[in-house]
């Protein structure tokens, strides 16, 4: 995937992840203190994100910054899951190191 394409599928997500949330673009620029076009700007993949806008966004949707950056929703929910639980990330970790190389449980 071209970095553009990747900058416009984050974008996305971060558009879905916004609308689950019911905001508008509105609301969640001025909860980052953003002008409006700034976050037009990143959803619709025209700039590309630094890490720390990365954060603020997903701390203002009350998300994972990796979760935002995983454009399957599959993973997306697992990664959301996951994170909000330290036990429940070194027991996901357990499992997999129990997985044999062709992903049977031994």
């Amino acid at each position: 995937m071209r970095e553009r394409d990747e900058d416009i599928a984050i974008g996305r997500h971060i558009t879905e992840e916004r609308l689950l949330c019911g905001l508008t673009q509105q609301e969640l620029a001025d909860r980052l203190s953003w002008p409006v076009s700034t976050l037009g700007n990143y959803e619709s993949g025209r700039r590309a994100l630094r890490v720390s806008q990365l954060a603020a966004i997903a701390r203002a949707l009350g998300r994972s910054p990796a979760a935002l950056l995983a454009t399957d929703p599959t993973e997306a929910a697992i990664i959301e899951r996951v994170s909000r639980s330290r036990e429940r990330a070194q027991q996901v970790l357990l499992f997999l190191d129990s997985l044999d190389a062709d992903g049977a449980a031994h």
